[in-house]
């Protein structure tokens, strides 16, 4: 397939990808099922329930009150735009005491009801992550506007321990589908209980996140970003001084117990089951019957959230959930730099590790150009502390080519600097070369992405130079060799000067 065909391929299939909605509960607008991820069930979508007179009706995707649904539709001509609603609050209320008495204790806070048999002592402290979290997603998405009765934002969520305890008190609605995990609807979400205290958080902050994210009519957004946007959410990290950071990049394993989103990943590729980016783009809600589904979406959405190339117009996707406009907004915004996205999302996912560094790791394409007599060699400066860089010298296949580098660098501080040269150390290596060895790739200028991103795949030992045979046609990258999550560390570099070898 041609690079144009290619392109024009993979903007099709943005354009075409499934727009449905949490894999974690809220009925499709237009599906008749949604896949329940983790649990192995299909949710129908449920009956609705007549409205009582106390109450409301509750707002759904594809039903809401006629009120709003009049204001927040556009005016005619040069009519000023009329506020916009979200939703009335339609949560029946409890009898908190007679809970209370069977052992269902409440535990609330400004923007989360909580209902929950486990560990008193546990449960208090998780309202208040729900608070941050809220602030956090109203920083990423903006302020949800506000209902007409003018309350605050509030959720309502059901932690279970003992599952026939809640069904008895009626806390689970009779049409809400089994679940393993997590489920949520409008402002309410059910979960079970986790072995591990962060895993319990990730789980209530993911859960949040879609109550939060679909709380508006139409939401109408591709599965993959629902769900990859509640993971993100949900992977975050507690300082010293009790301050929470959300959409994190783990730093270990045990940083993130019963999550496990990088290891998931890794075991993927291990296994021949990588997934590019248009077959993410491609995930439908059935497929979220699988844990893997979540990491590749997660791993998505943290690569676009956290690289400095795409990071300004991917969080602008946030303000086009509604009507379908996601897939149309997303192809405008990233089919221009299709190609280079997939080689460094195959990059990305293929040397993924715990604390890895996407703003060091960011690569800036320069498309090299032939050396000739008016230029005689390429030199360029190669720093320790960033990822592949263009030499920006473009090689021929078969051509011979005379390489030398030159330096000193540091590659860590601790317990004192590690001075390395190009040709690396011995005494510690990464990926079975040794640490500070000049690598080498070429990546082909014409040709499909996918061929591209394999082409940096595939890497040459450089060192100090010597005679290297270009086996494809494409740019040099190169890059000292060093862990992804260990750059920031990393001080110096070295030159690097490329001649052509007269056959």
């Amino acid at each position: 397939m041609t690079d144009r065909r290619q392109y024009v391929a993979i903007a099709l299939m943005m354009l075409c990808a499934i727009s449905v909605t949490m894999g974690c509960g809220a009925k499709p607008a237009v599906l008749p099922a949604v896949a329940k991820a983790e649990s192995g069930d299909i949710e129908v979508a449920p009956k609705r329930r007549a409205p009582t007179k106390a109450i409301e009706r509750t707002a759904t995707r594809d039903e809401f009150d006629v009120k709003d649904a009049k204001a927040n539709s556009d005016p005619p001509g040069d009519v000023q735009p009329r506020q916009v609603f979200r939703p009335n609050d339609a949560r029946l209320p409890h009898n908190d005491q007679r809970l209370a008495d069977v052992g269902i204790r409440c535990f609330e806070s400004k923007r989360l009801k909580l209902y929950t048999d486990i560990d008193p002592q546990v449960a208090a402290t998780l309202p208040a992550v729900i608070d941050r979290a809220y602030e956090a997603l109203e920083k990423y998405f903006g302020a949800l506007p506000p209902d007409r009765a003018r309350t605050e934002f509030q959720m309502t969520g059901y932690l279970i321990g003992d599952d026939a305890l809640f069904r008895e008190a009626g806390l689970i609605p009779g049409d809400l589908p089994r679940f393993e995990h997590g489920r949520h609807r409008r402002n309410e979400f059910w979960m079970r209980e986790q072995q591990y205290d962060y895993y319990r958080r990730h789980l209530l902050i993911h859960e949040a996140t879609h109550c939060f994210m679909t709380t508006m009519p139409d939401v109408d957004a591709p599965v993959w970003y629902m769900e990859g946007m509640a993971e993100c959410f949900g992977t975050h990290r507690i300082a010293q001084d009790g301050t929470f950071e959300f959409r994190v990049m783990p730093t270990s394993p045990e940083e993130v117990a019963g999550s496990g989103r990088i290891t998931v990943i890794r075991n993927d590729i291990a296994t021949g089951r990588a997934k590019s980016v248009t077959e993410i783009l491609d995930l439908r809600p059935e497929e979220f019957l699988k844990t893997d589904q979540y990491a590749w979406s997660w791993g998505l959405c943290m690569f676009l959230d956290t690289h400095p190339r795409y990071q300004e117009r991917f969080r602008k996707m946030g303000g086009h959930l509604q009507r379908n406009a996601f897939p149309t907004e997303f192809s405008r915004s990233f089919s221009p730099d299709i190609r280079d996205l997939a080689t460094e999302w195959t990059l990305f996912a293929r040397n993924l590790q715990y604390g890895y560094d996407a703003t060091r790791a960011a690569i800036d394409f320069q498309p090299g150009t032939e050396l000739s007599d008016s230029r005689p060699r390429g030199d360029i400066e190669i720093k320790a502390d960033r990822g592949w860089q263009s030499s920006t010298v473009l090689m021929r296949e078969g051509d011979k080519y005379a390489i030398s580098a030159t330096g000193r660098f540091e590659l860590d501080q601790n317990p004192k600097p590690w001075i390395s040269e190009p040709q690396g150390i011995s005494f510690r290596y990464f990926g079975g070369k040794p640490l500070g060895l000049l690598l080498g790739c070429l990546r082909t200028e014409s040709g499909e992405s996918g061929g591209a991103a394999d082409s940096m795949l595939r890497v040459y030992p450089i060192g100090r130079g010597g005679t290297f045979t270009a086996p494809a046609s494409g740019t040099m990258y190169l890059r000292i060799n060093d862990e992804w999550n260990s750059l920031n560390d990393n001080k110096g570099s070295v030159r690097v000067e490329i001649r052509a070898v007269d056959p």
